[in-house]
C-alpha cells in the first residue's frame, strides 16, 4: 500500500464512534402523530419525541371566596335532595314495580354539569353585585336653602293671580291670555320723480337692489384694484372684462414668461457673436487694403497707381444710372 492510501484509512477508535451515534439515533423513541389530509381515514406520521414541540399549558383562574362559597352551599343542597329522595323510595310500597335505572349516556352528564355551573355562576354574579350595591354611597339630597324657599312661595302667589285674572276674564267675556305689545312705527316713503318732456314731473317705480347685485358690484370694484396694481408692474396695455379681472387673452402666463426670458438670453449672446465676427472682418479688410497700399506704393509708379484710380471711378453715364435710381427708390 502507498502512503497517501494509509493516510485516508480509518482506525478501530473513529469506526466505534461512528456507530455508537448511529445506534444512539436508532434508540430514540418515536411518536405517531396526526397529519391533515383529503383523506377521510386518519392518516399518522412517525416523529420522534424530540422534535415535537410542547404546547404551552394553560394557568386556571384561581377562583374567589364567593365562588367557594356558592359550590358548598351548592352541594350541601344536592345532599339535602338526596336524602329526601332516600326518605320517599322507603316509604313506598312494596308491591309497585321497580322499574329499571337508565344509564346515562356522556352528552346528558355533560349537560347536567353545565347546567349546574351556570346556576352556580349566576349565584356568584347575583352576590358580588349585592355587595357592590351595598358598598355604594347613598347620596343625601341637600335641603333646600331660605332663597330657594322664598322664590317657590312667590311663584305660587303669582300663579294663584294669574288663575284668578283669568276666571274674571272668562265671566266678563273678555279674551284670556296677555295683551299684545304696542309698538309705534314711523316709515320713510321715498317716491321718486323724473322731469317730464312736458315740464312736468313723472313718478317711477322705486329701484329695488338685491342683495346679490350689492354682492357683484363690491367683487367688480375689488377686480378692478387688482387689476390697476398689475398694470403699474407692467409696461403693456392689458385688457379688462365686464367683471373687471384682467383679460388672460392679453396677458402672457408664467410659462410663456420664462419661455421669453430664455429666448431674449439666446437672441443676446447670437447679437453679440454676430458684432464680434464683424468687428473681425472689417479690420481684417483695413489690413488688408492698408497693406495692397503699401505694396503700390512702395513696387509700383505713380503712373501706373493713377491709372488704376481711374479705371475704379464711375463714369459719367454710370454715375447718372445712379441718381436715376436714387430718385425712384424715393416714390
Amino acid at each position: 500500500m502507498s502512503d497517501s492510501d494509509s493516510d485516508e484509512s480509518l482506525n478501530t477508535e473513529d469506526l466505534n464512534e461512528i456507530n455508537s451515534t448511529n445506534n444512539n439515533f436508532e434508540d430514540e423513541e418515536t411518536v405517531e402523530v396526526e397529519v391533515k389530509s383529503i383523506e377521510r381515514e386518519k392518516q399518522t406520521k412517525k416523529v420522534k419525541k424530540s422534535e415535537i414541540k410542547e404546547k404551552p399549558q394553560k394557568v386556571k383562574k384561581e377562583r374567589t371566596p364567593a365562588q367557594k362559597a356558592a359550590t358548598a352551599r351548592m352541594l350541601e343542597a344536592n345532599k339535602q335532595k338526596k336524602k329526601e329522595k332516600l326518605k320517599n323510595k322507603n316509604n313506598e310500597t312494596k308491591t309497585e314495580t321497580k322499574k329499571p335505572k337508565k344509564i346515562k349516556s356522556k352528552k346528558e352528564i355533560e349537560n347536567v354539569i353545565n347546567e349546574n355551573l351556570d346556576e352556580i355562576d349566576n349565584e356568584v354574579t347575583n352576590e358580588i353585585n349585592e355587595e357592590v350595591q351595598n358598598n355604594k354611597k347613598t347620596k343625601v339630597k341637600k335641603p333646600p336653602s331660605e332663597k330657594q324657599l322664598a322664590a317657590r312661595a312667590n311663584l305660587i302667589k303669582i300663579n294663584k293671580a294669574r288663575a284668578e285674572a283669568r276666571k274674571e276674564g272668562k265671566e266678563a267675556g273678555g279674551k284670556l291670555g296677555r295683551k299684545p305689545h304696542e309698538y309705534n312705527v314711523i316709515r320713510e316713503k321715498i317716491i321718486y320723480m323724473v322731469p317730464n318732456g312736458n315740464g312736468d314731473f313723472k313718478k317711477i317705480r322705486t329701484p329695488v337692489i338685491t342683495d346679490k347685485q350689492r354682492q357683484k358690484q363690491k367683487q367688480i370694484e375689488e377686480n378692478e384694484k387688482e387689476f390697476n396694481q398689475i398694470q403699474e408692474n407692467v409696461t403693456k396695455i392689458l385688457k379688462q372684462t365686464k367683471s373687471g379681472k384682467v383679460d388672460k387673452r392679453s396677458q402672457k402666463s408664467e410659462a410663456q414668461l420664462k419661455i421669453l426670458e430664455k429666448a431674449r438670453e439666446k437672441a443676446k449672446l447670437v447679437r453679440d457673436a454676430k458684432l464680434k465676427e464683424k468687428r473681425e472682418k472689417d479690420k481684417k479688410e483695413l489690413k488688408e487694403t492698408i497693406t495692397d497700399s503699401v505694396i503700390d506704393v512702395v513696387t509700383k509708379p505713380a503712373s501706373e497707381i493713377k491709372e488704376i484710380k481711374q479705371k475704379k471711378r464711375l463714369s459719367a453715364e454710370q454715375l447718372k444710372q445712379y441718381q436715376l435710381k436714387k430718385d425712384l427708390a424715393m416714390f
